[in-house]
């Protein structure tokens, strides 16, 4: 698990608040799609800094899907979907092309582009195919 930095968390408690109840709706997703049968192949995947390519929060697969996940903390479905801006999914795409360009053996795979929701509910809500390839 990565920390931000300190001078960050020092910045501000309410932005400590908010990255704990991020990394809980991220341990909550991956208990329930572990609970749910998809292998989780890996979490909070990065590119490098100023490539352009994106965090991935999530990557799982189950059956022939390879679900690329986005987990937003939101009170609610749409706000969770509507806060997931085009500039965001972009680099989130970018991110799953250059993760499957380093592990073909995933190739063979439906990709699809997920979000899990956390928050306002007990158990963490999955939205398959929240979007599609732009």
């Amino acid at each position: 698990m990565t920390f931000p930095a300190k001078s960050t968390l020092l910045k501000s408690k309410r932005g400590l608040k908010a990255w704990r109840h991020g990394r809980y709706a991220e341990a909550a997703c991956l208990l329930r799609l572990w609970l749910t049968g998809w292998r989780v192949i890996g979490h909070r995947l990065a590119g490098k800094r100023g490539t352009g390519i994106g965090e991935v929060d999530i990557v799982a697969a189950r059956g022939n899907i390879l679900a690329f996940i986005e987990v937003k903390a939101r009170a609610s479905t749409a706000d969770a979907l509507e806060s997931i801006q085009a500039q965001q999914r972009a680099r989130i795409q970018a991110a799953a092309a250059a993760f499957l360009a380093r592990h073909p053996q995933f190739a063979h795979l439906t990709v699809r582009f997920d979000a899990m929701i956390s928050g306002g509910i007990l158990w963490p809500k999955h939205v398959p195919d929240a979007w599609r390839l732009s």
